[in-house]
């Protein structure tokens, strides 16, 4: 269970990466799967030269621009929230990340049951430690 008072004290970054955290392990999976999907789309779609970053388009776009639109707006204002309000988001949070994990593995052609080790090592040192941090005294 996610603890809110515990939360309620965190920087606005760290209590977003442990919302995304607790998530991810509602959802059945870690936070390191999630950027493992999100870095394996931009290596498999970005361009020919390395400062060509891959973009979302069509759905994914729409699913990526939701999920962050409203995780920003829900860290933001967690403080300020009552109990219920935060399980009300963090079901619509949810909602969202499903929709989001389930368009990019049908995109990368990804079956979580098999593909889970392989879509995690795409993430690198650089955001594995930057996950690590943020939820470092919090998990």
């Amino acid at each position: 269970m996610l603890n809110i008072e515990k939360m309620k004290k965190a920087h606005v970054m760290t209590r977003r990466m442990c919302i995304i955290d607790y998530l991810c392990t509602e959802l059945g999976f870690d936070i390191y799967y999630l950027f493992g999907l999100l870095n394996m789309y931009n290596v498999k779609n970005r361009g020919r030269w390395f400062w060509q970053k891959a973009t979302f388009t069509g759905v994914l776009k729409d699913d990526f621009n939701n999920f962050n639109t409203y995780m920003d707006k829900f860290s933001n204002q967690f403080k300020s929230l009552n109990e219920d309000k935060i399980n009300i988001s963090l079901n619509e949070a949810k909602d969202l990340l499903i929709k989001l994990t389930s368009d990019l593995e049908t995109s990368l052609f990804v079956n979580r049951d098999i593909d889970i080790s392989s879509v995690k090592s795409y993430v690198d040192d650089n955001i594995r430690g930057l996950i690590d941090s943020s939820l470092k005294g919090y998990i």
